[in-house]
């Protein structure tokens, strides 16, 4: 399980492939790239043709009826299901929308569970200073669109590995101020599409522009975060539209 995304930046891929179909084929991809280096952490020395061959996966699919059945399916299965957008990954490399780096960069996900170090360093990026005009601007947006984090507590044993959301306070009790890490879950991440308005938004109320720039953190899941924080900062830039499926 985890939250899957894409900036969606018009590209001569998305000219030749629609974008339903290539998304298909990246999860493909991307399944048999994953399934691989999972296998080669066990068996380092195993030939190739034995992991495409031997090895299975099972992957989602669809019926028209609207279930979802676990198919199993060999490595090398999917890495040929894959093999059509094989020729269009020398377009990716420049691409301003890769934000992943690799092939088909502008596709991404961060896997469940949310790690307590990621909601650590999801509030730990909110500026010290409550008087910081960006800090107040985000404790109005919050407060004006509801956004609680509640959708995210309740889903909490499923999606995360704490119990309870990261807190970060501001100023003295009497006059305490404070944003949790479920609440800017629920706002980058749940709302199904993030506009370029939207992510020119964020990227001011969270300071994101500074991330191009940084070093990749020390986790898996931070590094994750941190890919999709660019994403949104991206959309502002690229005035693409991010759509999230969590």
């Amino acid at each position: 399980m985890s939250i899957d995304y894409v900036l969606t930046f018009p590209c001569e891929v998305r000219k030749n492939v629609p974008q339903e179909k290539l998304a298909t084929l990246v999860g493909y991809m991307s399944l048999a790239e994953f399934a691989v280096a999972e296998v080669r952490k066990s068996n380092p020395d195993l030939p190739i043709e034995t992991v495409l061959g031997r090895y299975e996966v099972h992957v989602s699919q669809s019926r028209p009826d609207g279930t979802v059945n676990q198919v199993p399916m060999t490595i090398g299965r999917l890495v040929a299901l894959a093999q059509p957008i094989r020729q269009y990954r020398e377009h990716c490399p420049t691409c301003r929308a890769n934000i992943a780096d690799r092939p088909f960069g502008c596709f991404a996900k961060i896997n469940y569970p949310i790690r307590k170090e990621a909601e650590e360093w999801l509030v730990s990026r909110l500026p010290s200073d409550v008087k910081d005009p960006n800090l107040l601007m985000l404790f109005r947006f919050l407060q004006d669109l509801e956004i609680d984090g509640r959708p995210i507590d309740a889903m909490r044993p499923k999606l995360c590995e704490l119990k309870d959301p990261v807190v970060r306070r501001w100023g003295p009790p009497t006059e305490q101020k404070q944003v949790t890490s479920s609440q800017i879950l629920h706002m980058l991440a749940f709302g199904g599409k993030v506009g370029p308005q939207q992510s020119a938004l964020y990227t001011k109320l969270l300071g994101l522009a500074s991330l191009l720039s940084e070093s990749h953190p020390p986790s898996s899941n931070i590094e994750q975060f941190k890919t999709f924080m660019c994403a949104i900062v991206m959309s502002g830039r690229l005035n693409a539209q991010i759509s999230v499926d969590a």
